[in-house]
């Protein structure tokens, strides 16, 4: 099935054989539905345009020409923090996912993410598919995102979690998200009332 290349590689991930969904000869909708039923990481399926690889992530990607997939999809599915932060100054709201919240609100801070130095949490809660939920929610005001750009490292960056919008109607979606999973009791800032602009 898997060639001593792909099995290598895989190695190297800290992956198996046994995280690999075969999903050669079926339709695009059949392995999308069939890789979340297994819960496996990877898909082994038809050869990518640029290297000819077989190897993808559970949405399609080349996992072999940008690793990077993995780890955005670990994320995705990964225990951890999902948060609302807010910004007084601008008067947007962001939406994250986090391992430690204290850290990443001196992150936010810190790196003046979206141009924006005065980030502070708002809500968080624990969960089992941090990044899935961070994504249903941001999916559902994606018509009040917004753009900001930023530096970080010497490099120009697109903030792509702002929100022009308020903490309640962030929450209220948040909520609408976290009816599908399991989560521990929420947590949210005694100054909530101040970002209900």
């Amino acid at each position: 099935m898997l060639t001593e290349t792909e099995k290598s590689f895989l190695q190297s991930q800290g992956l198996s054989e046994s995280d690999v969904y075969d999903a050669r000869g079926q339709s695009s909708a059949s392995w999308k539905a069939g890789v979340r039923v297994a819960g496996l990481s990877v898909v082994l399926g038809s050869p990518c345009n640029n290297g000819g690889h077989r190897l993808r992530t559970r949405s399609g990607h080349c996992v072999q020409c940008d690793t990077s997939k993995l780890s955005y999809q670990k994320r995705h599915h990964s225990e951890g923090y999902v948060y609302i932060a807010g910004s007084q100054k601008a008067q947007v709201i962001k939406v994250g996912t986090a391992v430690d919240i204290d850290q990443r609100e001196r992150n936010l801070r810190g790196q003046s993410y979206a141009g924006i130095s005065d980030w502070t949490m708002l809500f968080s809660v624990k969960v089992d598919a941090g990044g899935k939920i961070e994504g249903e929610v941001l999916r559902d005001l994606n018509r009040i995102a917004i753009s900001r750009a930023y530096e970080k490292d010497g490099r120009q960056q697109d903030a792509g979690e702002v929100l022009r919008t308020d903490f309640t109607t962030a929450l209220n979606a948040m909520f609408r998200a976290l009816k599908q999973v399991k989560f521990d009791e929420p947590w949210r800032s005694s100054a909530w009332s101040e970002y209900d602009w």
